[in-house]
């Protein structure tokens, strides 16, 4: 049998170079025999710190088998046949979740226990249990039930060392119904939270109960389980901090199983209030939202130079005239709006959206209606998407004319309108999806990364850019088609002209001299209803006009009874009542913009709340008063504050762009801050106590890319973990349940383990089944480092015994 001998820790041996040590002449003079057993006993000690191992090779496979208890009879029968099959010089390790068998078949060498669906905690052993180096193999006998979903690494594992895992499918059975996970939305104070429970097992005529801080705040409809099943529970809530949860499993009357949870609930969003004419309304307003907000009412004429509207999730404007509010502080709030996401609500009356002043100023052009002083024409928004020819034949200067083209129909574009970019050379591709213009830098750039390669393959690219600008909402829609001509043939008339027919126009630059070229895209952009450009050289890049004017209404204020009827809305205004409102006592007729979405309209088609993106944010107009005249029959409308604070959270920018998110593994817990801006500030981390009490010093955290940080602690898995970051004005909060990563209901697929592993599926117990045999010899390890310190101590006791011995006389 070949043996191997190996050490654990070969840098101790070093220590064998102060064995002369032991010779040295100190004090007494003990004998050669005395010294050499001292020497003995040092060496022996130091190979024993060494951890020898001894490897012996023998033929044969080691055959780990994981073995689901819960299989009962079936399972065990599974074993039986498996071990008929197993070679003679195979070594079979049986680990049992959840039980032990009585059947001591020989073939078994060793034999491990593990808790009750314990399956990662199996496979973690049974790759620990593997030699390394050697050949073996894997058998999973279960339905893949388990604790806790932690088997990644062990699979990972064995993957990396080629071990085959195969799996027999034996169902264990549906236990008594019991709550298996509760997870909870994240939510801000003012909000509707979402609890989300799996139940698991087999029962009828449940309910769940919710209870948040010993209330009950949900209960669900009676319902029957039968294997697994996911139900999601609704309520308010009302305070900030961490809330208390429990869920109870009842049937008949009485709690089954319960559950227990944390909510991190955040703090209210910021609102700046700007009152114009409503004087008093900030207190009424903030009685309507309720604490969902934190309301900062401002008076206009008074804000401060330096204020910074990034500080807020929201801006509202009530019938704030133009002359309260001064062009460059408009201009410092659209940049919030445009370049932070700062979400503005604009609504009023006659002084905002009649009277006010604010014909021709910044904010006018911004707002998603038309104001009644305004100008008689407007600039729509624009839709564009380039689709840049990148193949081989545009190397050199034809790809730079390109470039520039693109560059300049950039730069014509407005906050309110979008762009995009496709560049084909043999395949079509996105160098810039469709999305709002807000900082052209970042476009230009992308062309500007653009490199000829491939070949010229222009038709899928054209379908590309038809299909995304289908779902725009821009007023004029365009595709600019920059390319030297020298494309594939196809059906480009068809298609150019169904493009045409949706309301998209196709406009062609052609970029060099190819007069056959000039001919194929001045007859493309007929087909697609556009215009041809011609830029044959640097000297001749043309003026692209991609707009139109259109002419404006000029409304007036009006007073009495107005109907409202409801305009279908995007799923971003889902749970936002737009139908059985009261009407109106007065609003102010505005113009309708067709790239802007309106939401509700009076019945003459007048818009009175309207709302488009623009920028990074967004801005919603209501052309009523919110607390005024216009909204007094709303005043009795009990369903009015909530609808108001939902219209203005859709508005708002969700800040925190960050967020803090915490996950367990079994006593460690790891927390995870992701700042989208990067701006590689870390905040401060710390575990804290249900009242918000530090525990323990601050979390250490590590970047890991530009804006994620990650940090790991030891906790009790037994405690919820609950933990605050903080980095000046901002405050996150986050929740994990004790032991949300044990105890559920989670199922490791079989059959996909065993293809990606490279064993067999077999989906009956029954079944006949050849487990897999590795080749090569397997290695079983002897650790010798047990025995080495055995060996010092008897030599120790050895040269104790030489010392202590009387020594014989001489006579004279």
């Amino acid at each position: 049998m070949p043996l191997d001998l190996t050490l654990l820790h070969p840098e101790i041996l070093w220590a064998l170079l102060l064995l002369p040590l032991v010779w040295w002449k100190l004090g007494s003079r003990p004998g050669v025999a005395q010294r050499a057993l001292r020497t003995a006993v040092f060496a022996c000690i130091v190979v024993a710190l060494a951890q020898p191992s001894l490897l012996l090779r023998r033929a044969g496979t080691a055959q780990m088998v994981v073995l689901d208890a819960r299989g009962g009879p079936a399972a065990q029968a599974a074993l039986r046949r498996l071990l008929t099959r197993v070679a003679p010089a195979d070594r079979v390790t049986l680990i049992t979740l959840g039980g032990d068998l009585r059947d001591k078949d020989p073939r078994i060498v060793e034999r491990i226990s593990l808790p009750a669906a314990a399956l990662s905690a199996g496979l973690d052993r049974a790759l620990s249990e593997l030699p390394a180096g050697s050949p073996g193999a894997v058998t999973v006998i279960g339905d893949g039930r388990a604790r806790d979903a932690h088997w990644e690494r062990a699979i990972d594992g064995l993957r990396r060392r080629r071990v085959p895992v195969s799996t027999i499918l034996v169902e264990g059975g549906d236990p008594a119904p019991f709550l298996a996970d509760l997870r909870v939305s994240a939510v801000r104070v003012g909000e509707v939270a979402q609890a989300s429970l799996t139940i698991a097992g087999r029962g009828e005529d449940l309910t769940v109960q919710l209870l948040a801080d010993d209330r009950e705040v949900a209960r669900s409809e009676p319902f029957a389980v039968s294997g697994d099943a996911r139900l999601d529970l609704r309520f308010p809530m009302h305070r900030t901090g961490f809330v208390p949860l429990r869920a109870r499993l009842v049937r008949g009357g009485t709690a089954v199983a319960t559950i227990d949870g944390v909510a991190a609930v955040q703090d209210p969003l910021p609102l700046l209030y700007l009152d114009g004419r409503q004087q008093g309304a900030a207190p009424r307003l903030q009685a309507l939202v309720g604490n969902a907000f934190a309301v900062d009412a401002r008076d206009p004429q008074r804000l401060a130079a330096g204020i910074d509207f990034a500080d807020y999730a929201a801006v509202m404007l009530d019938d704030v005239p133009a002359a309260m509010l001064p062009a460059p502080l408009q201009a410092r709030l659209l940049d919030s709006v445009t370049r932070g996401g700062t979400g503005l609500f604009y609504s009023g009356g006659a002084h905002a959206f009649g009277m006010g002043g604010y014909a021709g100023t910044p904010l006018a052009a911004a707002l998603p209606v038309t104001l009644r002083q305004e100008d008689k024409l407007e600039q729509p928004s624009v839709a564009l998407v380039i689709v840049i020819d990148t193949s081989g034949s545009m190397a050199g200067t034809p790809l730079d004319l390109a470039k520039q083209v693109a560059r300049f129909a950039v730069r014509k574009l407005g906050p309110m309108d979008s762009v995009g970019v496709v560049e084909f050379y043999g395949a079509k591709q996105w160098a810039v999806p469709l999305q709002p213009v807000r900082d052209t830098v970042e476009v230009e750039r992308a062309i500007g990364r653009m490199q000829a390669q491939g070949s010229s393959i222009l038709f899928p690219a054209i379908q590309e850019a038809y299909y995304a600008l289908k779902g725009s909402n821009a007023r004029f829609k365009h595709i600019l088609v920059i390319s030297d001509a020298g494309v594939e043939e196809q059906r480009y008339q068809a298609l150019l002209t169904h493009i045409a027919d949706d309301r998209i126009n196709v406009s062609t630059a052609l970029v060099g001299s190819d007069v056959e070229g000039e001919e194929r895209m001045v007859q493309w952009a007929r087909w697609g209803r556009g215009r041809y450009y011609a830029v044959p050289d640097e000297f001749s890049m043309v003026e692209l006009n991609l707009k139109q004017p259109q002419d404006k209404p000029a409304p007036g204020y009006r007073n009495g009874t107005v109907a409202l009827s409801p305009r279908p809305g995007q799923p971003r205004w889902e749970g936002v009542q737009m139908t059985g409102m009261p009407p109106l006592a007065g609003f102010v007729p505005a113009g309708k913009r067709p790239e802007a979405e309106t939401l509700l309209a009076t019945a003459g088609g007048d818009p009175v709340l309207a709302t488009w993106q623009y920028g990074a944010g967004r801005i919603t107009a209501l052309t009523t008063e919110p607390l005024g005249a216009g909204t007094i029959t709303w005043a009795r409308w009990p369903g009015y504050g909530q609808w108001l604070g939902r219209l203005l959270a859709r508005t708002a920018n969700p800040q925190p762009s960050a967020t803090l998110s915490l996950a367990r593994r079994f006593d460690r817990v790891t927390a995870t801050f992701r700042d989208p801006s990067g701006n590689g500030a870390a905040p401060l981390v710390r575990f804290v106590d249900p009242n918000g009490r530090a525990i323990g010093a601050p979390l250490a955290l590590v970047e890991r890319a530009p804006g994620l940080f990650t940090g790991e602690r030891r906790f009790d898995p037994a405690r919820p973990a609950l933990a605050e970051a903080r980095r000046g004005a901002l405050v996150l909060r986050a929740a994990d349940r004790a032991g949300s990563d044990v105890g559920g209901n989670y199922r490791l697929p079989l059959a996909p383990l065993a293809r990606l592993t490279g064993g067999a599926y077999v989906e009956s117990p029954a079944a006949p089944f050849q487990p897999p045999r590795p080749a090569g010899a397997t290695l079983a390890a002897v650790a010798l480092g047990g025995w080495f310190a055995l060996l010092a101590l008897a030599t120790y006791l050895s040269e104790l015994l030489h010392r202590r011995w009387p020594k014989r006389r001489r006579t004279a």
